[in-house]
């Protein structure tokens, strides 16, 4: 009888027990680095704190955010991510998607085209920004020196507003698409093969079997390519300092780079803590609204 408990609570700590603490260490680190600051954050943004604050800082209460909806620029750089978002993620999604679907047919060099499109997803953000700089600039770039040289005018690139917003748009597609082609990928060679004779033998088409097998089969990545799309599109700074520097007139500067240079240059770190707040509500109703679309998709 002894034995059979002793065994029993030995089952009960590895069934119970061993999992989290095998989850011990992420749980600490995203506790320490993620929730923590976010804490600080949110107590910060109802705050006096600035970079030369020694001690604790002064409740303010709701003043910051009223600073903040007040402030035009703010609005201004918020729409202008807003609208990258709304634009940027539909993009990715078809540009990874069609990839994805080019990549896995039965090619030749399917290895060489798959390290070509995901080549780009490791190099930094910075170095792409310099890249795309140095192809794009107006006077030494090498796009309006092509087009000098074959006796054409030259383009207004960056200092044309739309011009240099799209160019942010280009870059981020150019260098992140690989990596959510990865994900249709994987999801695309889970499909097993035997829907796709099932639909042949009702005599479907490609396109019929892409609309009614392949993509109600990618639902699950679908839903992630979205949510981390428009994550890491609400995170663009990196990329955009070094490609536009936020101009021309303040035509890409977006809701992170002004959050820095609140921080950072104006020292208002209670204001910065207070925009970084209401981004997190924004990105978390973005996400809530791809869950919730993601799940009347499942219901139909």
């Amino acid at each position: 009888m002894r034995r059979k408990t002793q065994s029993y609570q030995s089952f009960i700590f590895r069934q119970k027990i061993v999992p989290y603490l095998f989850l011990l260490p992420n749980l600490l680190i995203f506790s320490i680095f993620i929730i923590l600051p976010a804490l600080i954050g949110i107590y910060y943004s109802f705050t006096d704190m600035s970079l030369f604050t020694f001690g604790s800082p002064d409740w303010v209460g709701f003043a910051n955010y009223k600073e903040m909806f007040a402030d035009a620029d703010f609005l201004a750089a918020m729409w202008n991510t807003i609208k990258l978002v709304i634009v940027t993620v539909p993009l990715m999604f078809v540009a990874s998607l069609l990839i994805a679907t080019l990549i896995v047919q039965p090619i030749k060099a399917k290895g060489f085209f798959r390290a070509i499109y995901y080549w780009p997803v490791m190099i930094s953000a910075i170095v792409v920004g310099i890249i795309w700089q140095w192809i794009l600039a107006g006077d030494f770039g090498l796009f309006n020196t092509t087009l000098k040289a074959l006796g054409l005018n030259p383009m207004e690139t960056f200092i044309n507003p739309d011009f240099a917003w799209w160019s942010v748009v280009f870059a981020i597609l150019w260098s992140r698409a690989g990596y959510y082609m990865i994900i249709f990928v994987a999801a695309l060679l889970s499909i097993p093969e035997s829907l796709y004779e099932a639909a042949e033998v009702d005599g479907a088409t490609k396109v019929q079997k892409f609309l009614f097998v392949t993509y109600p089969s990618l639902r699950a990545a679908r839903l992630m390519v979205f949510i981390l799309v428009t994550m890491e599109i609400f995170k663009t700074y990196p990329l955009v300092v070094t490609l536009t520097g936020g101009g021309p007139f303040d035509a890409t500067t977006f809701t992170v780079q002004y959050i820095y240079e609140t921080a950072f240059q104006e020292y208002h770190v209670g204001l910065a803590s207070a925009m970084s707040v209401v981004m997190l509500l924004i990105v978390t109703i973005f996400t809530a609204f791809n869950f919730f679309m993601s799940r009347r998709g499942e219901n139909k």
